[in-house]
């Protein structure tokens, strides 16, 4: 959808998975979704429809996502029986590697950038029923989680 002109897509090919909870980001120009609840793959929107493109370590449902030197990095969520803690990089060849651990274990939380080498990952719950008023900074470069306000 073109939110300034208000056109949208109405040949968009479905989605070929049903899901719920998946993270997304423009990965190089390509749409991208990975995850959700109880999935590990990645999808990535190409003139032929939704393919797949890589396979996460772990599932991740109401993960975080941003994107970073043209690399997409999930943080967090649910794997359908714990609250998760590590991390994942994709790039757009297909190329997965685990990232830094997280302070704690989150879902539901939310990561935006403050500056070119630096997010703020807030929010979200660390149990059942908890939820958290922590954030914390995470810098890129040195992939170090700092506290935050």
């Amino acid at each position: 959808m073109d939110v300034v002109g208000r056109e949208t897509c109405a040949d968009l090919s479905n989605f070929p998975v049903e899901n719920s909870g998946a993270v997304g980001a423009n990965l190089n120009g390509t749409p991208v979704v990975c995850g959700g609840y109880d999935l590990t793959t990645c999808y990535k929107l190409t003139n032929a429809g939704w393919q797949e493109f890589a396979s996460m370590n772990e599932k991740r449902g109401y993960a975080a996502g941003i994107m970073f030197k043209n690399k997409f990095h999930v943080f967090g969520g649910y794997d359908g029986s714990s609250i998760l803690q590590t991390s994942e990089i994709i790039s757009i060849d297909g190329g997965v590697e685990y990232g830094p651990e997280l302070p704690e274990a989150v879902v539901y939380h939310a990561i935006t950038s403050i500056n070119s080498t630096v997010s703020l990952l807030s929010g979200g719950s660390r149990s059942a029923n908890f939820y958290s008023p922590l954030t914390w900074f995470f810098n890129h470069e040195t992939q170090a989680f700092s506290s935050g306000p």
